[in-house]
C-alpha cells in the first residue's frame, strides 16, 4: 500500500455524493410515478385515523 492511499480524493468523494444524491432523486421519481407516495399517503391516513378513533 502506498503513503498516498490514505489520502482521501476529493474529487472522487465529491462525485460519490452526487452519484447517491441523484440515485435518491431517480428513485423519488420512479417511486411516485410508480405511484408509490399514494400508497404512502393511504397508509398514513389509515394508521391516523385509528389513533384518532
Amino acid at each position: 500500500m502506498k503513503p498516498a492511499d490514505n489520502v482521501i480524493d476529493f474529487a472522487l468523494h465529491r462525485k460519490r455524493k452526487q452519484a447517491q444524491q441523484l440515485a435518491r432523486v431517480m428513485w423519488d421519481m420512479y417511486a411516485r410515478n410508480a405511484g408509490y407516495a399514494a400508497l404512502q399517503v393511504a397508509r398514513h391516513s389509515s394508521q391516523t385515523e385509528a389513533r384518532n378513533a
